[in-house]
């Protein structure tokens, strides 16, 4: 059984340590009292972190930690590079994809098939998920979706130039629409890199690309 102080609890939550002695003394988060200090569970801190007693991340906070795991070295101060080694090492990238979610804004929209290729090709957009787990090698292929990253200054002429459909029953093209602030691609990059591919597939709903992306990461281990 790991037992945790306060203060790592309040790093494994991103809160405060007054913030857990809050959560600790109201009875939201079970925990047992030596002295003048508290020792708690693992499995309590993290069940409380899943119902969202966490502060929700920021676009910039989950990129650190996605390039952090394909071995970049984004420009963080110390204390930013600090927690986003430590997120990454206490729950892995697979344990985080809840979390990352706050990477982009995720739309779904619908491509007629003679444009889709060139939907993915577009120089403003960087392949994911689907559209870029051949890259990789991952066991996945998908002919009939795409996945793309696209900067929030241009999803609107994204989706003109190519009559998206954003009210389609059966969508077959994912956005992910990223803070112009926040992007984090080269501007000659086309594909995303394997973290980022993979979180995308286990965030996916169906059971293949959820293995895929449990594959890519054991790979990169």
């Amino acid at each position: 059984m790991e037992v945790l102080s306060v203060a790592r609890a309040a790093d494994v939550l991103d809160v405060s340590p007054r913030r857990v002695r809050q959560l600790l003394e109201s009875g939201q988060l079970a925990g047992q009292q030596l002295g003048r200090s508290w020792v708690i569970e693992r499995g309590d801190i993290d069940r409380l972190r899943r119902n969202g007693a966490g502060r929700p991340w920021s676009a910039s906070s989950a990129w650190a930690v996605l390039e952090l795991a394909a071995g970049h070295e984004p420009e963080l101060s110390p204390v930013e590079r600090s927690r986003a080694r430590r997120r990454l090492a206490d729950h892995g990238l697979g344990g985080l994809v809840e979390q990352l979610r706050a990477r982009a804004e995720r739309r779904e929209v619908y491509a007629h098939p003679s444009v889709l290729g060139r939907v993915v090709g577009d120089g403003r957009v960087v392949r994911g998920g689907v559209s870029a787990a051949s890259h990789y090698r991952a066991d996945l292929i998908v002919q009939d979706a795409a996945e793309v990253y696209v900067r929030a200054g241009d999803v609107v002429d994204l989706v003109d130039s190519y009559a998206l459909d954003e009210d389609a029953d059966r969508p077959n093209v994912i956005l992910h629409v990223v803070d112009d602030e926040v992007w984090p691609f080269d501007d000659q990059q086309q594909i995303a890199s394997w973290a980022v591919v993979a979180v995308d597939l286990l965030d996916a709903d169906d059971e293949r690309s959820q293995r895929a992306g449990c594959e890519l990461i054991e790979r990169h281990r």
